[in-house]
């Protein structure tokens, strides 16, 4: 899923680089949630196409991955950077899922309920593309979490400011730990659920993946009166951060992942 307020070149290196740092976690709780060879999945707000390529890895050459994604050009862009045969991208709205088949042995999703108008329909109109006794997972975050583990000052006002970004803008901040509530509205079983989070401190520590987020959310910032480009610097916010957490002997903390699953019933 993209942000709806990133320009497309920004979004894209936004997308890559995130898989990085999510697709090691996201690939674990898909083995955990049942993931098997030969199964038939659906991605929900694919996105680059990070997870569809996980799922397709572990679903083999026998399955196969459908990767939705409202926005063409992320469409475009996860087909090219996509050679397995056994993952098609479509077009498509995750919220209604219209035109999109049932009888999916899976269907799954990061980073994507925390964006839609209405999560407990999003995940009814999931579960009816599902077969009886079929697979739902879902991957989300919870942005409230302390992104370092020292909070500094540069480290705190960048986080203040995205955190008030979302709230204006509607976007759940903690649509992980509301998985397992959203799950029991969509009147679906009580899911099993994951969490797990990357944490690194040193040169390598990926101040980087904060400082990206951050930049593809400059826009909204400005147009939203909460910061403008100017006091963001997104040019520099990377090193930045990285030197406030080597100065610190800190490390930097990815937002805590919730994975939730469960098994529809049985024909």
């Amino acid at each position: 899923m993209n942000y709806p307020f990133a320009n497309r070149t920004a979004e894209d290196e936004r997308l890559v680089a995130q898989g990085r740092l999510f697709d090691p976690l996201t690939r674990r709780l898909l083995r955990q949630a049942g993931l098997a060879p030969g199964m038939r999945v659906l991605d929900l707000g694919s996105g680059a196409g990070n997870v569809a390529r996980v799922a397709a890895d572990l679903v083999g050459p026998d399955g196969a991955v459908v990767g939705i994604e409202r926005d063409p050009a992320a469409v475009e862009l996860a087909q090219r950077r996509t050679d397995a045969a056994n993952v098609e991208f479509r077009v498509g709205d995750a919220q209604t899922l219209d035109g999109i088949e049932d009888g999916f042995d899976a269907v799954v999703g990061r980073l994507i309920l925390m964006y839609l108008p209405d999560p407990v329909a999003a995940l009814r109109q999931a579960a009816a593309r599902v077969r009886p006794g079929g697979l739902l997972c879902m991957h989300e975050p919870d942005l409230q979490y302390l992104w370092a583990g020292t909070q500094t000052p540069l480290w705190g006002q960048i986080r203040t400011w995205f955190l008030e970004t979302l709230e204006k803008a509607g976007i759940e901040q903690r649509m992980g730990p509301a998985l397992f509530t959203t799950f029991r509205a969509a009147g679906l079983p009580g899911p099993h659920l994951l969490m797990e989070a990357f944490a690194k401190g040193g040169p390598d520590a990926p101040a980087w993946g904060w400082a990206n987020v951050v930049a593809t959310a400059v826009p909204l910032m400005e147009k939203l009166g909460v910061a403008t480009r100017t006091e963001v610097d997104p040019a520099t916010l990377a090193d930045r951060l990285l030197a406030e957490t080597l100065s610190s002997e800190s490390c930097v903390i990815g937002p805590p992942m919730t994975g939730a699953w469960t098994a529809l019933p049985a024909a």
